[in-house]
C-alpha cells in the first residue's frame, strides 16, 4: 500500500480553476481498481492551499494512475496555466490506525460515487 499527501499553492486567481480541474480528476481518479482514496482538501483559513490524499493499493497502481488521460489532462491544465505560486510539497506514509489491513477492506470510494 502507498500512502501520499501532497501540498499544493495556488495563486489566488487559479483557485476556482484549480479546483474545478482537480475535482475532475478526482472523480475519475477514485474509478480507478487500484485506488483505495483519493481526497481533495482546502485548508478552511488559507483557500490558495489544498491537500491530496492519496492511496493506492501497490506501487503498479500509482503508476497507472500517473499515465491516465484524466491525471495528464489535469497536469496539462495546471502546469499549463502556471496555477502554483510556489513548490508545493509531498510526504510519503505508512498507515499507523487503523492498520494496513483494514485499509485494504475498505470499498472503493466508487462505491459511493
Amino acid at each position: 500500500m502507498l500512502i501520499f499527501q501532497f501540498h499544493h499553492y495556488l495563486k489566488p486567481e487559479f483557485v476556482e480553476a484549480y479546483r474545478a480541474a482537480i475535482i475532475a480528476n478526482a472523480r475519475q481518479t477514485i474509478r480507478e481498481p487500484g485506488i483505495i482514496r483519493f481526497d481533495v482538501l482546502q485548508d478552511k483559513k488559507d483557500s490558495t492551499h489544498f491537500s491530496l490524499l492519496e492511496v493506492y493499493r501497490d506501487a503498479d497502481a500509482r503508476a497507472v494512475h500517473l499515465e491516465t488521460a484524466h491525471f495528464l489532462k489535469w497536469k496539462e491544465t495546471v502546469l499549463g496555466q502556471e496555477m502554483f505560486a510556489r513548490r508545493g510539497s509531498g510526504d510519503e506514509f505508512a498507515a499507523a490506525f487503523p492498520d494496513e489491513s483494514a485499509w485494504l477492506k475498505t470499498p472503493s470510494p466508487a462505491d459511493s460515487v
